[in-house]
């Protein structure tokens, strides 16, 4: 029969060994969790930054429909009364008034998309997201600004204009958007949007905007 010294060695050696065993399987396992969650995280980031990307580029296009010309399907319609104690100068103020109002409320929440995208990102990586796209966020204001610019002629009542009117005409050259895509201000905005996206690439694991 075995040694009872032997047999002790060789129990203390069995639960060392089970003791490492245990060590190593709770190494590996808490390894395995953090490397899920660096995987989900990144998971995350991706999706995150996708989604301001795309917010960003819907947000471009809407703010170049926002200053496009009035369509004669977004004109509002006046009733029989309406129509017998308005003029048609007036009809044309109230109408265009009201379908830029109507623009700016649309876009109000395209930029409440771009907003909660934008914020959604910054919980995942930091503020340093905002630093990237805000030239854009400007350059979007400024968009507002102009529209409301045109709606402030329109609406003034101390003014008697007309649809062309030598500053009527002026301030629709200022806020129409070129057929080409090339004024300034689309132009100064997609930059702006490009520059945003490309200070994510590293989120998005590309190393150029065209892929």
């Amino acid at each position: 029969m075995p040694d009872p010294e032997i047999k002790e060695w060789i129990s203390l050696f069995k639960d060392i060994l089970l003791g490492l065993t245990a060590l190593v399987t709770m190494a590996l396992a808490v390894y395995g969790v953090r490397a899920w969650k660096r995987d989900l995280v990144g998971k995350e980031v991706y999706s995150a930054t996708r989604s301001l990307v795309k917010e960003s580029h819907l947000l471009t296009r809407a703010a170049r429909k926002l200053r496009e010309p009035i369509n004669s399907y977004e004109r509002r319609s006046f009733s029989d009364k309406e129509v017998e104690h308005t003029t048609k100068n007036e009809r044309w103020r109230l109408s265009e008034a009201a379908a830029y109002k109507y623009r700016v409320e649309v876009f109000a929440k395209e930029i409440e998309r771009y907003e909660e995208a934008r914020l959604d990102l910054r919980v995942l990586v930091g503020s340093k997201v905002y630093e990237g796209f805000m030239p854009f966020g400007a350059l979007i204001t400024d968009s507002i600004n102009i529209v409301n610019g045109y709606l402030d002629l329109i609406e003034d009542n101390n003014k008697t204009i007309l649809p062309d009117s030598e500053e009527v005409l002026a301030s629709q050259k200022a806020l129409y958007p070129s057929l080409n895509l090339d004024d300034e201000i689309s132009q100064r905005i997609a930059d702006a949007r490009k520059k945003g996206e490309i200070s994510l690439l590293a989120y998005l694991h590309r190393k150029s905007i065209y892929g």
